[in-house]
């Protein structure tokens, strides 16, 4: 009895032997410890989530690093966003362009406006036409926000149908990311108001920039579709165009069953004040 009891002073009973198995100063199997520094310690090895691995390699680009990487080395850095969606990031650049898009656009309209309004005997409105520029930019805004959120709701779904396994995070920012391109609009547009919206070089240098900045868009989602969701080349365009062929097919529809009610009046039906 006397040496059970010195076995258990010293640590040496039932008690410590479980004790003991838990692993030396209280580190228990996982890598956590309730004894050292007066709370748990997480093995970063168990879970790397929590201590991601020297350097910051999971945390991903930086804003700056991200743009470029968008622009002029897209399979790398959309696998980056495949892997950690920039949200965030993705958001800031569908705004800034917004911003950008929108400013351009009302200097051209006004100064449109400028040329035409007066000469059509409509000079009153232009102080009004002026007045509600700002309430044009937030409508803007939220349009853009709305295109966003609208055209990569439907790729993403179209890409699911497709095989894809991708996350709707990942296509909103890979959708978000590929409109960088139109960044190099800002210069046209400002060149073109310079030089006057109605001049014909004019008009055909903005729809040649426009036209070069949208296939440099829709080849950088195609990329990130393809990494975002593991798709083929070919399954990730059908998927980019998949709400345009939508709208295609929505529109023929239409038009088929107008033409068959039209077909099915009586002959010499007439709608006064209508046909």
């Amino acid at each position: 009895m006397n040496g059970d009891i010195g076995g258990r002073k010293n640590g040496q009973g039932p008690g410590a032997a479980g004790a003991g198995d838990s692993g030396e100063n209280g580190r228990i199997p996982g890598g956590e410890s309730f004894f050292e520094g007066g709370g748990p310690v997480i093995n970063p090895e168990i879970n790397p989530e929590i201590n991601p691995s020297p350097g910051g390699a999971d945390s991903g680009p930086d804003f700056l690093e991200l743009v470029y990487g968008v622009l002029f080395d897209p399979v790398k850095t959309m696998e980056s966003v495949a892997r950690r969606p920039p949200a965030g990031f993705a958001f800031l650049i569908v705004t800034i362009l917004g911003v950008l898009g929108v400013t351009t656009g009302l200097l051209t309209v006004s100064r449109v406006f400028a040329a035409s309004l007066p000469g059509a005997g409509l000079g009153q409105f232009l102080p009004a036409v002026r007045a509600l520029a700002p309430l044009g930019v937030i409508f803007g805004l939220l349009w853009g926000y709305v295109k966003w959120f609208a055209y990569s709701a439907v790729v993403h779904l179209a890409a699911e149908l497709l095989g894809g396994r991708g996350s709707a995070r990942g296509v909103f920012a890979a959708a978000g990311l590929s409109g960088l391109p139109s960044i190099f609009m800002v210069p046209v547009d400002l060149l073109a108001y310079w030089l006057g919206a109605g001049k014909l070089a004019v008009t055909i240098l903005v729809g040649l920039a426009g036209l070069a900045a949208l296939i440099w868009s829709a080849t950088l989602l195609v990329i990130g579709l393809m990494q975002v969701h593991g798709l083929t080349a070919g399954r990730s365009v059908l998927a980019v165009l998949s709400p345009f062929l939508a709208a295609i097919a929505l529109g023929v529809l239409i038009v088929a069953a107008l033409a068959a009610v039209a077909a099915s009046l009586p002959a010499g039906t007439h709608f006064p004040g209508y046909f």
